[in-house]
């Protein structure tokens, strides 16, 4: 015998005291006339109690209470031995609406190898895939735009330059999609494509209107933080982040000036980065980096100051919350009940928070996808924005958009250099067998980009290669991707080498002078310093070979000599010093 089941709603989370509250209540599956018990709960005590009738084989029942004291409760439907509950909060409404920042994190690394095959199809298959059905017909990236277009919320993206940079790709170029037994094209006439211009052009026109607040970051999801400090990678990631801005700015028509910081990783050493290159804000976390900075509930809900830096501290526990337990509603009513929490939990910030902005910060697709995609979790995220909107007109709550943000509380001195995790362990330690061998990889990579660039100068291919390697999804203890890391730090460290094995170098003996000749067949042009070593004296030429040139040198003498061709700044050795010994002839 199928079930009786029971849906209950109210037309909004948020009432004044003594507001009517328009209770609706949907049963189906009677077989016969039923009594529906209505209660209104407080702290698990029953405040008032009525009962409905209910007619088969469904009835749709509409009703009102008032509730007159401030609080939060829970409206109750039970029938037939089962319960429906769902939340609302009576509150007084404020002078000033609680300002909200909605902070989403939309990011795809480029699933790409060197041979330009994607191994990965999610930056395109999380935007038009049907992977919420059978509520929505596409996927989270697409559905968001279209959210935010219904319901005209302010909500910051990040959509991170990786993801719009495989959108871009296909529009140009189409892909080629590994399989497990093919590889596929997807052109760019092909009908998904459409999908994928909606998107961008949704996104696009809601940012110029003022709707969505856009941040972009660097090129390729570095660990920044942790990459300066181990490695010191200044001018790669400055280039990132110059060419992060470049792909927002070219596929969406933004000139972004906040950033999102990949895995929230901050170091005091990106500061100089970020001024330079215009950020004027960024968002990290409330529990690891302000940390000691706390001085009261109020602290996290303050705007400070670090710099050129307007600094927004998330709200760790409700970002949380939405991330790792609203997000596992398995059915409409709890998607709609766990919308409801999340209203709730925001408002009940308000005192703490009323100069202040609270902030929410998290994935924008992961919590709806992973391990599964979860089409309660896709109707949660409608809920949410349509509640919000709610709110915003009742005056209750103000989302906003971090650039219009113009005071600021508090100037904060330091900053801890740490992720949203509050260490790196989650990319270096937790598989330490498998991420130490892809650590050893970046390093190869990282000196002989150094070394390359030292001799050569920018290469653009070879730091887009170099940003690949040092992708930080493919570090991540979960999804470590061996192929991906080895593939792209080869792709460096062959194009370095073939770059340095380009460069020659050959003798001439003349009237016991000896010439020294070296030759550049790479394709830029290539700056050197030319060691040579007697018994007596040690001298340094430096020398500039212009691509496909070569530039001689002369020497009085050979005997013993040993001569090196070093890069100018660091005076690394390119090759093995070559020694020239002159037999002496006894008579």
């Amino acid at each position: 015998m199928k079930a009786v089941s029971i849906e209950l709603t109210t037309n909004k989370v948020l009432y004044e005291p003594g507001e009517d509250i328009t209770v609706n209540v949907m049963v189906r599956g009677l077989m016969s006339r039923e009594d529906i018990e209505l209660t209104v709960i407080k702290d698990s005590q029953e405040i008032t109690k009525r009962v409905l009738q209910a007619i088969p084989p469904e009835s749709e029942i509409m009703d009102y209470v008032r509730i007159n004291d401030v609080g939060t409760y829970e409206i109750s439907a039970r029938c037939c031995g089962s319960e429906v509950r769902t939340p609302v909060m009576i509150i007084n409404r404020p002078e000033t609406p609680l300002r909200f920042v909605l902070v989403f994190h939309n990011h795809q690394p480029i699933h790409k190898y060197p041979s330009g095959i994607y191994h990965g199809p999610w930056a395109f298959q999380h935007t038009w895939s049907p992977e919420f059905y059978p509520i929505y017909d596409v996927g989270p990236y697409l559905l968001h735009a279209r959210l935010v277009n219904k319901y005209r919320v302010s909500v910051t993206y990040n959509l991170s330059p990786s993801l719009l940079w495989q959108w871009d790709d296909l529009l140009r170029n189409g892909v080629f999609i590994e399989g497990a037994d093919h590889v596929e094209y997807i052109g760019p006439w092909d009908s998904r494509v459409g999908l994928i211009k909606e998107a961008i052009n949704t996104y696009s026109r809601l940012a110029n209107e003022g709707v969505i607040e856009v941040l972009t970051s660097f090129l390729a999801h570095p660990i920044a933080g942790y990459l300066i400090e181990k490695f010191e990678v200044y001018d790669l990631l400055r280039w990132e982040l110059s060419r992060g801005k470049e792909v927002t700015r070219r596929v969406l028509g933004v000139n972004a000036v906040g950033m999102w910081l990949p895995e929230l990783y901050f170091s005091e050493k990106l500061r100089n980065i970020l001024c330079d290159e215009g950020i004027r804000f960024i968002v990290l976390d409330g529990v690891y980096h302000l940390g000691e900075a706390i001085k009261d509930r109020s602290s996290i809900y303050r705007v400070y100051r670090h710099d050129c830096l307007t600094i927004l501290f998330r709200d760790t526990a409700l970002s949380d919350l939405l991330s790792f337990q609203l997000n596992k509603a398995s059915n409409a009513q709890e998607a709609d009940a766990n919308a409801r929490r999340l209203i709730i939990e925001l408002m009940m910030r308000i005192n703490y928070a009323r100069d202040g902005v609270v902030t929410m910060a998290l994935d924008g697709e992961n919590w709806m996808i992973l391990p599964t995609p979860n089409p309660y979790a896709a109707l949660l995220l409608e809920k949410i924005m349509m509640y919000l909107s709610q709110a915003k007109s009742d005056g209750y709550v103000m989302p906003i958009r971090p650039s219009i943000i113009k005071e600021f509380h508090d100037e904060i001195k330091e900053i801890p250099t740490t992720s949203w995790l509050g260490s790196p362990a989650k990319w270096i330690s937790e598989r330490a067998d498998i991420q130490s061998r892809l650590w050893s990889m970046a390093q190869a990579a990282i000196s002989k980009w150094r070394l390359y660039e030292e001799v050569f100068g920018e290469d653009e291919e070879l730091r887009m290669s170099l940003a690949m390697t040092l992708d930080s999804d493919y570090y991540w203890a979960e999804f470590v991707n061996v192929n991906h890391v080895g593939e792209w730090a080869h792709s460096v460290i062959s194009r370095a080498e073939d770059a340095l094995n380009s460069l020659g170098i050959r003798f001439s003996l003349e009237n016991d002078h000896l010439e020294i000749t070296v030759s550049n067949n790479w394709v830029k042009d290539a700056n050197l310093v030319l060691g040579i070593e007697t018994p007596e004296t040690y001298l340094e030429y430096s020398i500039k070979v212009q691509s496909g040139s070569s530039e001689p040198i002369r020497i009085n003498g050979f005997n013993n000599v040993v001569i090196s061709l070093l890069s100018p700044k660091t005076r690394t050795q390119i090759r093995k010093p070559i020694k020239i010994v002159r037999e002496v002839t006894k008579h």
